[in-house]
């Protein structure tokens, strides 16, 4: 059943003429009748009888009428909403984002987009953000804000927005707690605190400590770094963070690392997309303003 069929259904009935329906559609009245032939084909049923000149709804076609009217009104109205996003993002935004960027990257994003398109209903998932990226490779969640993988799936879309600095966090009355850089293989004396395996964050960790990582003296991994946070600030153990949650209650210390030459530890957080998705205007908007930060990366 087409929407081309249901208007020639609808306008015969109006006129009760072929030929006039095919003047008012400026078609052939030889595509008209067409159209209805495939229609009544589809329905099983015959919608017209022909008396004369005039063409008449048949029993079934009168009861068919009201629903066909019904149908071309919710294509408009429909099509009404469509010109209305058209202008302005509504509806509903589905975004997930891993706990530590919600607590600490979002909330001023997030408030300015609900003032700016207060029609957008916002739908936030909390979720691990290895989670996330197999969430939106399975079509499940349209846009994510988490930590980027380093190796991503061919179908997800990744845009940086943010870069974390990672440094070794200390509590201030750590054994290590004075020293300007911290060495390795100091570090395994002591307990540790870690991001869970398989977490973006863990890999890089693994990475850094890639000739040492199994002689790391692990007490305690989770995926919540707030929490690690908590437990390093009560002496407990060390864990390597983003350096935008040090405070009075942790240190941050440089990894003394000869083959770092230099470089900093970081981790990439921004956007995950599908490839080959279209994005609602709710997402188009929102990735908007978080391209808007990108000037403030740190």
């Amino acid at each position: 059943m087409q929407l081309s069929q249901i208007t020639a259904f609808l306008t015969i009935a109006e006129l009760e003429s072929f030929t006039l329906a095919a003047e008012r559609l400026h078609i052939t009245q030889p595509a008209v009748s067409k159209r209805i032939r495939q229609l009544e084909q589809s329905m099983k049923t015959s919608l017209f009888d022909r008396i004369g000149k005039r063409s008449i709804l048949t029993p079934n076609g009168l009861a068919f009428l009201p629903h066909a009217e019904r149908i071309l009104h919710e294509v408009k109205n429909y099509r009404s909403s469509l010109n209305g996003q058209n202008d302005r993002p509504s509806g509903s935004l589905t975004l997930a984002t891993s706990h530590h960027i919600g607590l600490h990257r979002l909330p001023q994003i997030l408030r300015d987009f609900k003032i700016k398109y207060p029609q957008v209903d916002l739908d936030l998932h909390f979720m691990d953000s290895e989670d996330a990226c197999v969430a939106i490779a399975n079509n499940e969640i349209e846009l994510a804000i988490v930590t980027l993988p380093e190796n991503a799936d061919a179908q997800l879309n990744l845009e940086t927005i943010w870069i974390d600095t990672l440094q070794i966090v200390l509590a201030p009355d750590h054994p290590l707690a004075n020293d300007d850089h911290i060495d390795q293989v100091k570090l395994l004396d002591f307990p540790a605190i870690l991001p869970s395996m398989g977490t973006f964050t863990r890999k890089i960790i693994n990475n850094y400590f890639s000739n040492n990582k199994d002689q790391i003296k692990i007490i305690l991994e989770t995926n919540y770094l707030e929490t690690i946070k908590v437990m390093v600030s009560a002496n407990l153990g060390w864990s390597m963070l983003p350096t935008s949650m040090l405070d009075n209650t942790v240190i941050g210390k440089p990894l003394n690392n000869s083959e770092m030459h230099g470089l900093e530890i970081q981790r990439v957080l921004g956007i995950v997309t599908r490839q080959n998705r279209t994005l609602s205007l709710s997402s188009q908007a929102f990735i908007l303003m978080l391209q808007e930060t990108k000037s403030n990366v740190t």
